[in-house]
């Protein structure tokens, strides 16, 4: 069954443990993706081994950027899949293979690229942070239809999205992720919430998106809400 398992996240179902970060396995019939790798390795293994899924289950590992919540788990990944392909903003690559074990090979990504036939980056996005900072998202072709998986959002999740809608030509079926608005104001939330709506279906909105933003998504977009959280695992396909 194809789905998309959420296995780091600062919140988690019965038998999972939350913490700060995130990480989420794509599992396709051609291969499977891990989305970034949460903060501590020790966890990621920990709700892995209860998702049931292995670190050498990873055929690909994307890195939306080079934040410590979402890099913590790399070594893990390759210790256990040394000839891994991890596809990393193209400025971040240098930093990221001095972690990795030579046949590991990082894959620079600036615009869209294809990770495989159905999975494609959106390219690096400004983060809009101080210092200097790229984010990338990734895209699935789906069943159901286009699937956005996003980081921490720091680009604004409506332009993500946009960008998203403008690669593939069609609005998105779900939009999951971290949509960086936990410390956005309420105005600011609902603002982003009603106008996601123009890029989405449905909304699982996790991790840095914030508790009280998550509840706003909620009750804004009601049947289109999905929840998201460590444990949580999503079909992509009709079931």
């Amino acid at each position: 069954m194809e789905r998309l398992t959420i296995l780091y996240d600062n919140r988690a179902v019965e038998g999972f443990k939350a913490d700060w970060g995130f990480s989420a396995l794509v599992e396709l019939e051609e291969e499977n993706i891990l989305f970034d790798t949460g903060a501590k390795p020790e966890i990621l293994k920990e709700n892995m081994a209860r998702a049931g899924v292995d670190p050498e289950d990873a055929d690909k590992l994307f890195i939306s950027h080079n934040h410590w919540d979402h890099v913590g788990g790399l070594e893990l990944i390759v210790k256990e899949r040394p000839d891994v392909e991890i596809f990393v903003p193209e400025p971040d690559c240098i930093e990221v293979e001095e972690k990795l074990p030579e046949t590991a090979v990082c894959v620079p990504v600036t615009g869209p690229t294809y990770i495989s036939s159905r999975a494609i980056s959106t390219g690096i996005m400004e983060t809009g942070l101080e210092a200097p900072a790229y984010e990338q998202a990734l895209i699935v072709t789906t069943q159901l239809g286009p699937v956005l998986i996003t980081g921490c959002s720091h680009p604004s999740i409506v332009e993500i999205a946009k960008k998203a809608v403008s690669i593939t030509g069609e609005t998105l079926f779900l939009t999951v992720g971290g949509f960086h608005l936990f410390r956005a104001t309420d105005a600011e939330v609902e603002e982003t919430a009603k106008e996601l709506q123009r890029f989405t279906q449905f909304v699982a909105p996790c991790h840095c998106t914030g508790e009280k933003a998550i509840e706003v998504f909620r009750n804004l977009w009601g049947d289109r809400f999905v929840e998201a959280m460590a444990g949580v695992e999503i079909p992509l396909e009709e079931e």
